[in-house]
Protein backbone atom coordinates (compact mmCIF):
# COMPACT_ATOMS: atom_id res chain seq x y z
CA UNK A 1 0.00 0.00 0.00
CA UNK A 2 2.82 2.44 0.85
CA UNK A 3 6.22 2.37 -0.82
CA UNK A 4 7.64 5.85 -0.14
CA UNK A 5 6.85 7.68 3.08
CA UNK A 6 7.84 11.26 3.86
CA UNK A 7 8.15 12.54 7.43
CA UNK A 8 8.31 16.30 7.89
CA UNK A 9 11.29 16.70 10.20
CA UNK A 10 12.04 19.74 12.37
CA UNK A 11 13.66 17.93 15.28
CA UNK A 12 10.75 18.55 17.66
CA UNK A 13 9.09 16.00 19.92
CA UNK A 14 6.10 15.99 17.57
CA UNK A 15 8.40 15.23 14.64
CA UNK A 16 9.98 12.38 16.61
CA UNK A 17 6.51 10.94 17.19
CA UNK A 18 5.79 11.30 13.48
CA UNK A 19 9.03 9.48 12.72
CA UNK A 20 8.03 6.64 15.06
CA UNK A 21 4.80 6.22 13.13
CA UNK A 22 6.63 6.46 9.84
CA UNK A 23 9.14 3.82 10.88
CA UNK A 24 6.40 1.45 12.02
CA UNK A 25 4.42 1.88 8.80
CA UNK A 26 7.58 1.60 6.66
CA UNK A 27 8.52 -1.62 8.42
CA UNK A 28 5.06 -3.13 7.92
CA UNK A 29 4.94 -2.26 4.20
CA UNK A 30 8.62 -2.50 3.31
CA UNK A 31 8.51 1.18 2.37
CA UNK A 32 11.29 3.71 2.00
CA UNK A 33 11.29 6.40 4.72
CA UNK A 34 12.52 9.90 3.96
CA UNK A 35 12.79 12.73 6.47
CA UNK A 36 12.40 16.17 4.90
CA UNK A 37 13.74 19.26 6.68
CA UNK A 38 13.70 22.84 5.49
CA UNK A 39 16.79 24.94 6.22
CA UNK A 40 15.87 28.59 6.18
CA UNK A 41 18.10 31.46 7.08
CA UNK A 42 17.47 33.37 10.28
CA UNK A 43 15.26 36.41 9.87
CA UNK A 44 17.94 38.64 11.37
CA UNK A 45 20.59 37.51 8.84
CA UNK A 46 21.39 40.53 6.68
CA UNK A 47 24.36 39.59 4.52
CA UNK A 48 24.74 36.70 2.11
CA UNK A 49 27.41 35.20 4.38
CA UNK A 50 25.08 35.40 7.41
CA UNK A 51 22.25 33.76 5.46
CA UNK A 52 24.56 31.00 4.20
CA UNK A 53 25.94 30.42 7.71
CA UNK A 54 22.43 30.31 9.14
CA UNK A 55 21.28 27.70 6.61
CA UNK A 56 24.45 25.65 7.24
CA UNK A 57 23.74 25.73 10.99
CA UNK A 58 20.16 24.60 10.36
CA UNK A 59 21.39 21.72 8.18
CA UNK A 60 23.83 20.61 10.88
CA UNK A 61 21.07 20.77 13.51
CA UNK A 62 18.71 18.58 11.45
CA UNK A 63 21.46 16.08 10.66
CA UNK A 64 22.48 15.77 14.32
CA UNK A 65 18.86 15.55 15.52
CA UNK A 66 18.02 12.80 13.02
CA UNK A 67 21.21 10.72 13.34
CA UNK A 68 20.00 8.34 16.07
CA UNK A 69 16.61 7.86 14.41
CA UNK A 70 18.16 6.98 11.04
CA UNK A 71 20.57 4.55 12.71
CA UNK A 72 17.68 2.91 14.55
CA UNK A 73 15.70 2.61 11.33
CA UNK A 74 18.67 0.98 9.57
CA UNK A 75 19.08 -1.52 12.41
CA UNK A 76 15.41 -2.46 11.91
CA UNK A 77 15.88 -2.98 8.18
CA UNK A 78 14.18 0.25 7.14
CA UNK A 79 15.69 2.17 4.25
CA UNK A 80 15.75 5.79 5.40
CA UNK A 81 17.48 9.07 4.76
CA UNK A 82 17.35 12.76 5.61
CA UNK A 83 16.90 15.33 2.88
CA UNK A 84 17.45 18.97 3.75
CA UNK A 85 15.82 21.45 1.38
CA UNK A 86 17.03 25.04 1.49
CA UNK A 87 14.65 27.97 1.63
CA UNK A 88 10.97 28.41 1.04
CA UNK A 89 7.98 27.89 3.28
CA UNK A 90 8.29 24.57 5.15
CA UNK A 91 4.88 23.27 4.06
CA UNK A 92 5.49 24.10 0.41
CA UNK A 93 8.94 22.53 0.51
CA UNK A 94 7.61 19.30 2.05
CA UNK A 95 4.70 19.04 -0.40
CA UNK A 96 6.87 19.87 -3.43
CA UNK A 97 9.53 17.37 -2.41
CA UNK A 98 6.93 14.67 -1.75
CA UNK A 99 5.47 15.24 -5.20
CA UNK A 100 8.88 15.18 -6.91
CA UNK A 101 9.94 11.90 -5.29
CA UNK A 102 6.57 10.23 -5.75
CA UNK A 103 5.78 9.80 -2.06
CA UNK A 104 2.49 8.08 -1.32
CA UNK A 105 2.17 9.17 2.34
CA UNK A 106 3.29 12.23 4.29
CA UNK A 107 3.47 12.09 8.08
CA UNK A 108 3.74 15.28 10.07
CA UNK A 109 3.62 16.17 13.73
CA UNK A 110 0.82 18.55 14.49
CA UNK A 111 1.56 21.46 16.76
CA UNK A 112 -1.44 23.63 17.27
CA UNK A 113 -1.37 27.37 17.10
CA UNK A 114 -4.38 28.93 18.69
CA UNK A 115 -6.71 31.81 18.25
CA UNK A 116 -6.13 34.60 15.75
CA UNK A 117 -2.58 33.54 14.82
CA UNK A 118 -3.76 30.18 13.52
CA UNK A 119 -6.72 31.80 11.75
CA UNK A 120 -4.45 34.24 9.94
CA UNK A 121 -1.48 32.08 8.97
CA UNK A 122 -2.44 28.47 9.56
CA UNK A 123 0.02 25.87 10.73
CA UNK A 124 2.59 24.01 8.67
CA UNK A 125 0.77 20.72 9.23
CA UNK A 126 -2.54 22.21 8.10
CA UNK A 127 -0.96 23.55 4.92
CA UNK A 128 0.66 20.21 4.17
CA UNK A 129 -2.68 18.44 4.64
CA UNK A 130 -4.44 20.97 2.43
CA UNK A 131 -2.03 20.90 -0.53
CA UNK A 132 -0.52 17.42 -0.56
CA UNK A 133 -1.11 15.14 -3.54
CA UNK A 134 -1.25 12.06 -1.30
CA UNK A 135 -2.67 11.07 2.11
CA UNK A 136 -1.33 12.96 5.12
CA UNK A 137 -1.18 11.49 8.61
CA UNK A 138 -1.18 14.17 11.32
CA UNK A 139 0.30 13.05 14.63
CA UNK A 140 -0.72 14.97 17.75
CA UNK A 141 0.61 14.80 21.27
CA UNK A 142 -2.01 12.27 22.35
CA UNK A 143 -1.65 9.73 19.55
CA UNK A 144 -0.20 6.40 20.62
CA UNK A 145 1.32 3.67 18.49
CA UNK A 146 -0.87 0.60 18.05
Amino acid sequence: MFSHIIVAWDGSDHARRAFSYGAEIAKRFGARLQLISVARHAEHAETQDERHSSRRDARQFYEAAARDLLESAAQNGIQSELVVVEGGHPAEAVVDTARKVGADLIIVGRRGLSGMTRFLIGSVSDRIARYAHCPVLLIDGFTTLP
